[in-house]
């Protein structure tokens, strides 16, 4: 068996399990669309915008976000369940198995986020449903790039595990808060230091709302290059997650432990 094959069996193995976790799905839905039917609504009220417009959008790429941090629960229990011990014997390099593990979380993230966008195009007026199928690959990088967040954290807590979901919390709230997903930049100017603001205006979670927000519902035309900054902005974590995880697993083979 091929080393390719044996990676996209790994990855599919561990995008079905996200999707086995009824609770997690049922849980993770149900906030969405909270946040989508209920919390919009209401601060729509409050705002002198449309926030509801502005709200739904970044809905999408919060649920991609959790989904793809999901990634490092999978890979946490796995270290401690002895699956990731059982997958080294197979015949793929350290490499394969951090790519298997980086794509399905991505593949995951993708498809529930995707999900999200299906019910948005039914409760929010779109102008470029298209749009929406060309920005999947971007999303996807995306996906890919927080999925290896979630790698490093699952490493970091590899030999401390009782923290994993402390960490994990503390990275959500600190990228959720510096971004503009919840409110327009132009608060977040009023609000933060100037170095605060340019994490937020280059975050790209924040990249990616607006990539929503302004191709798919208000139908501008697509710019090659603010899709490029997502990609250049993702990126990054994908390798950061993919070292840290490297790392994790070569401690393991040579330990025999973490």
């Amino acid at each position: 068996m091929s080393q390719a094959r044996v990676i996209l069996l790994i990855a599919r193995n561990d995008f079905s399990y996200f999707f086995r976790t009824k609770w997690l799905m049922a849980v993770l839905l149900s906030l969405n669309l909270s946040d989508m039917l209920v919390v919009a609504l209401v601060y729509n009220r409050m705002m002198t915008f449309n926030y509801f417009s502005y709200y739904v959008p970044a809905v999408i790429i919060m649920g991609l976000f959790a989904a793809s941090m999901d990634t490092g629960r999978r890979i946490w229990l796995a270290l401690r369940e002895g699956v990731i011990q059982y997958e080294l014997s197979l015949p793929v390099s350290t490499q394969g198995l951090v790519i298997a593990y980086l794509l399905a979380g991505g593949a995951a993230a993708l498809v529930y986020a995707g999900s999200l966008m299906a019910i948005a195009l039914i409760i929010l007026p779109a102008s470029a449903i298209w749009s929406a199928f060309l920005l999947l690959p971007f999303l996807f990088v995306l996906a890919m790039g927080l999925a290896g967040i979630a790698a490093t954290l699952a490493a970091i807590a590899s030999t401390h595990g009782e923290f994993f979901f402390a960490f994990q919390n503390v990275v959500q709230v600190t990228i959720l808060a510096l971004s503009t997903v919840y409110y327009p930049i132009e608060i977040v100017r009023n609000s933060l230091p100037p170095l605060l603001v340019t994490v937020a205006e280059e975050n790209p979670l924040s990249l990616a709302a607006e990539a929503i927000r302004q191709y798919t519902f208000a139908g501008a035309p697509i710019e090659i290059g603010f899709l490029a900054k997502i990609l250049v902005a993702s990126i990054p974590f994908a390798i950061v997650g993919a070292v840290a995880y490297f790392g994790a697993l070569r401690k393991l083979q040579i330990n025999g432990k973490l």
